[in-house]
């Protein structure tokens, strides 16, 4: 293993295996942007394989406020789907993250598409979460009152240093 991989033992499984590489600067990101937003993990995993992984990310911290999992999924014909206006939050006030766009479809105005990484790029190139925790960071402090707003307005730059991840 690399250091920035998870070994999940998955225990209701036949102890199989499953590694989950960890993107650079997943850490450094939840924590900076921890004093400014309520950090809500949302996945369609189911939530003994989810909850695995949550624990090596926090490794005894607290990053995450609330984690969903599949449960909280919407089923819509044979696929699960997130529904952030289910969450019972201000949607002016929700920036959802995901590297796969249809997970975005619903609440097009609310997401922030990013590359997607499967561990196999090189490490030192990967700044995707870098260049987002400043983002984040700015909107708070710009003070936006619609988080969609700040979205819209950075739009082009999200497009091209998150979603792209082409970093100068």
């Amino acid at each position: 293993n690399r250091s920035s991989d998870l070994e999940i033992v998955d225990t209701n499984h036949n102890n199989g295996r499953a590694f989950c590489h960890m993107r650079p600067g997943i850490i450094s990101f939840l924590t900076g942007i921890k004093p400014y937003y309520e950090i809500v993990s949302y996945t369609k995993l189911s939530k003994e394989y989810s909850s695995l992984i949550i624990e090596q990310i926090e490794n005894n911290r607290k990053l995450f406020d609330y984690n969903l999992y599949r449960e909280h999924c919407v089923l819509v014909g044979r696929q699960f789907v997130k529904d952030i206006s289910r969450i019972g939050r201000d949607m002016k006030r929700i920036i959802m993250v995901d590297d796969i766009p249809e997970n975005l479809e619903k609440h097009y105005e609310n997401g922030i598409l990013i590359m997607p990484y499967n561990g196999e790029e090189d490490n030192d190139k990967d700044r995707v979460l870098y260049e987002l925790k400043k983002l984040l960071i700015l909107f708070y402090k710009i003070g936006y009152e619609d988080l969609r707003n700040a979205i819209k307005s950075y739009r082009n730059e999200i497009y091209d240093k998150i979603t792209m991840g082409n970093i100068d």
